[in-house]
């Protein structure tokens, strides 16, 4: 299946608990008001049906920006809302069965902790990486070791798919992750979890185009 292509700049990924208390639908909004273009929603303790409302109102709500949705772990509730993408980890369905599932339109992401697992993700039919965990953060607390920027470079060079990297990306050491060849930054906690999630994605969104500006002259 041919590479895709993503107009991915500042991907980033809601979580309950670490937004204070502030509900999926208002950090989304106010990251997408900020320049974020990829919304990746993720509840590990939401119920299906809470889930699927919620996914419903981001999906509203990412229509308004143009913006991607990508649904953690459910493809069942990517597909009922007509989400752009589905992200699998290791313990969801395979990523062929998930395939013959939602189509060849669908895009699926698959978590790699290294080279060897994303070059397997990319044989099985996943369109993108999601590298995980860049640096060492609470929530990745139970991803296994970081891989750093050495190990997320080599991880980039083993595939042929875009690669998103997640875990502890912030402002101070985004030009050292963006120096890797990845596709974009995927953000939680410095946009999640920031007092005004607004600001923090517009002056992240602000420094991966001036990056990818001076790359490229």
């Amino acid at each position: 299946m041919p590479t895709k292509a993503l107009n991915f700049s500042l991907y980033v990924i809601t979580d309950p608990d670490l937004s204070g208390g502030r509900m999926h639908t208002e950090v989304a909004k106010l990251a997408l008001e900020g320049g974020a273009n990829v919304i990746e929603f993720r509840d590990k303790r939401a119920t299906v049906r809470r889930q699927y409302e919620v996914a419903k109102q981001l999906r509203e709500l990412t229509k308004q920006y143009n913006a991607y949705l990508i649904i953690n772990d459910r493809p069942d509730i990517a597909m009922a809302v007509e989400a752009d993408g589905v992200h699998l980890g290791p313990e969801d369905l395979p990523i062929e069965v998930v395939r013959k599932l939602v189509g060849d339109t669908m895009l699926i992401a698959a978590s790699a902790y290294d080279p060897q697992e994303a070059l397997e993700a990319q044989e099985a039919g996943a369109d993108f990486i999601v590298a995980r965990p860049l640096f060492r953060t609470r929530w990745a607390i139970d991803k296994g070791p970081s891989m750093g920027i050495d190990g997320l470079r080599r991880l980039t060079q083993t595939v042929n798919i875009p690669v998103v990297p997640v875990g502890g990306i912030r402002v101070d050491n985004l030009k050292d992750v963006m120096s890797t060849g990845v596709l974009c930054p995927g953000v939680t906690t410095a946009i999640v979890g920031a007092d005004d999630p607004k600001s923090a994605a517009q002056e992240i969104r602000k420094l991966v185009d001036s990056l990818r500006v001076a790359a490229s002259s």
